[in-house]
């Protein structure tokens, strides 16, 4: 049920993101940033979610050749105080599959660009899944920063506050001991949340948060709720480039 409701959403978030990239196309860096959302980047015809690898290196050429700065969530601590670089984009990639590295960060490194990892931390090591040691490594080039998307994966919006509580500490706890450095950004399981969850996030001290609500990301949702523009494998080349001219 729960991979049935992630197709269904994704598939209409693809089918939304152009007609809310046009609503956004005129506001200035200050209001509006895209956050493009990958998961798999592999020859994977199964999962709607799965881009080619060669598509994602035509996407990431793109950015680069079109003067997109990537930047990593750090670079939003003076959002809308001081200028952001021209043409601003947030990459990142959920959940931690493996392909991430053997796939993806070849092509960041080619590209110039970087991304955002929001790792599954208890999946970490296991089969079809990063390991500890390739995370150091791609962020030892800059390529890379790795951010929580929790321990177990579960639905935010069925969990007690103790559960949420716990997926949030014990997943950024992880980075730390692992990574040595502590997450300060979330992705919700799913792209789901509820109030309290954003209260939730709040508490365990992160600063951004990241929803599977279609657009581009607006201060005036909130650091906590901001939105992406999912990828999927059949998006056309053209509508991307449309989406980021």
């Amino acid at each position: 049920m729960k991979t049935a409701i992630i197709i269904v959403h994704a598939l209409w978030l693809a089918y939304t993101s152009a007609f809310h990239a046009h609503n956004v196309a005129r506001k200035s860096p200050a209001e509006a940033i895209p956050i493009l959302l990958y998961h798999s980047v592999a020859d994977n015809p199964q999962d709607p979610l799965s881009v080619l690898p060669a598509r994602f290196e035509r996407q990431l050429a793109h950015l680069r050749d079109r003067g997109y700065h990537p930047l990593f969530f750090a670079d939003l601590a003076a959002w809308g105080q001081r200028p952001l670089p021209p043409k601003p984009v947030i990459i990142t990639m959920d959940d931690g599959y493996d392909n991430q590295f053997t796939a993806a960060y070849p092509i960041l490194r080619r590209t110039g660009m970087k991304a955002t990892i929001f790792a599954i931390t208890g999946r970490m090591g296991k089969p079809g899944y990063l390991t500890w040691q390739q995370l150091r490594m791609m962020e030892a080039s800059g390529t890379v920063d790795t951010q929580s998307h929790t321990v177990t994966h579960p639905d935010f919006t069925k969990i007690s506050p103790a559960q949420k509580r716990a997926e949030l500490v014990e997943s950024r706890d992880a980075i730390f001991r692992q990574l040595g450095h502590r997450s300060y950004a979330f992705a919700y399981p799913y792209g789901k949340y509820d109030q309290d969850s954003v209260v939730a996030v709040r508490l365990a001290g992160y600063r951004y948060a990241v929803t599977g609500e279609p657009g581009y990301a607006e201060r005036s949702q909130g650091l906590l709720k901001l939105h992406r523009i999912i990828m999927t494998g059949a998006m056309p080349l053209e509508d991307f480039y449309a989406l980021l001219p």
